[in-house]
């Protein structure tokens, strides 16, 4: 996140800085920041299941995805979702 703020972009909520074991005020704030955000940066990790909310959520609002790390599900094949091999590609992606 940093790196991104060094290169100029707005992180619209910090889930790692923000999080919580979850209640419906919780939600409300991460969907806000789905819906805030012109990219979502997905660091894709297989026991992130709450991540997967958000890339959903992203994807039906038709938001530009970028995904890290693994690219296997077929929904990473959607024209609005970008899949680079490591997290120092994802400003460049942008």
């Amino acid at each position: 996140m940093s790196a991104l703020r060094e290169a100029g972009h707005e992180i619209t909520y910090d889930w790692a800085s923000n999080y919580s074991d979850g209640d419906s005020v919780q939600a409300q704030k991460e969907l806000r920041g789905v819906r805030d955000a012109d990219v979502l940066v997905y660091l894709w990790e297989s026991d992130q299941e709450s991540a997967r909310y958000e890339a959903g959520m992203a994807m039906g609002l038709g938001k530009k995805i970028i995904v890290s790390g693994s690219a296997g599900s077929f929904f990473f094949k959607l024209p609005d979702i970008c899949c680079v091999a490591s997290d120092e590609e994802i400003i460049t992606a942008i």
